[in-house]
């Protein structure tokens, strides 16, 4: 077993390397808020403290958004973000990356993963894709849910870094390292659930550039139609790093779980403020492996 827990975490550590071998000047990072199955779906299901469980995750989640960010130009953007994740029985580490095309005036950029106007005056509509920023994220569960009878939510503390990989000169990237933390929590309450998170983001400042720190907040309710069945929605909230309206959204998502590693969870997501696309669509496939 340890031999076939080796191998797994080697092909991790290859894929790691080979985005960064590859990467250097191209990209941008998936969207960090983009709708997503709530936390308390991540965890691999243990029957018993001994019986054997998953190790592994794969997400992918490839969306599509647009808006006009209250100018007169639209921006469209396509993300297709791949995470790998080590779940560990009380813990998580993984690591994500993406293919993004953006359609957009030459003064957006992409930064913490959304197009933002940083470079001043409009300049000429330009189309840019590759591969994106990659993104480190680890949690651990501090507090699980004791159930129905009691208050207390489920608690998971985490870290982030994001690693510049994107290409600054497509406006895919900031090519400066950002970094943060921030709590997870969630609360069952029979076929009814609530979940969230709070989280403050240090962002780096490119040349001639001076983001704020981004703390952000979302909170969303969910119910689980049937065992295989769930629907949620989530509001999230992010301060702006620079000028203009705080991103603000309203997302909506429908989990199916195909079998006991596999889920598909559909979504869509409206902008509430001027500092978010208008409107986004994508779909979530989950799988987890490494049964031992």
């Amino acid at each position: 077993m340890p031999d076939r827990c080796a191998a797994l975490i080697a092909v991790l550590l290859g894929l790691v390397f080979l985005h960064l071998a590859s990467s250097a000047p191209v990209g941008a990072q998936p969207r960090p808020n983009q709708p997503s199955a709530p936390s308390i779906e991540d965890r691999p299901v243990i029957e018993a403290r001994a019986a054997e469980r998953e190790h592994f995750q794969l997400k992918i989640g490839p969306s599509y958004d647009e808006g006009d960010f209250g100018t007169s130009q639209k921006t469209r953007t396509f993300f297709f973000p791949f995470t790998l994740r080590y779940l560990g029985e009380r813990w998580d580490l993984g690591v994500t990356t993406s293919f993004v095309r953006l359609d957009a005036p030459g003064n957006v950029v992409i930064v913490d993963g959304q197009p933002q106007n940083t470079r001043g005056a409009a300049g000429a509509r330009e189309v840019n894709s590759g591969f994106g920023d990659m993104v480190l994220k680890g949690r651990y569960y501090v507090v699980d849910d004791p159930g129905p009878d009691s208050w207390l939510p489920t608690l998971a503390p985490f870290l982030k870094l994001k690693l510049p990989t994107a290409d600054e000169n497509k406006g895919l990237g900031t090519g400066e390292v950002d970094w943060g933390f921030g709590l997870e929590w969630d609360k069952t309450f029979g076929a009814f659930f609530i979940y969230g998170d709070a989280s403050y983001t240090f962002m780096g400042d490119p040349p001639g550039q001076d983001f704020h720190n981004r703390p952000g907040a979302s909170v969303g309710a969910g119910y689980r139609v049937t065992p295989t069945i769930t629907v949620s929605a989530l509001l999230d909230w992010r301060r702006a790093i620079s000028r203009g309206n705080d991103p603000f959204e309203l997302n909506g998502m429908v989990t199916f779980k195909v079998s006991r590693t596999i889920s598909v969870t559909p979504n869509v997501f409206v902008g509430l403020t001027n500092g978010s696309p208008d409107w986004g669509a994508g779909i979530e496939l989950s799988w987890k492996f490494g049964r031992w």
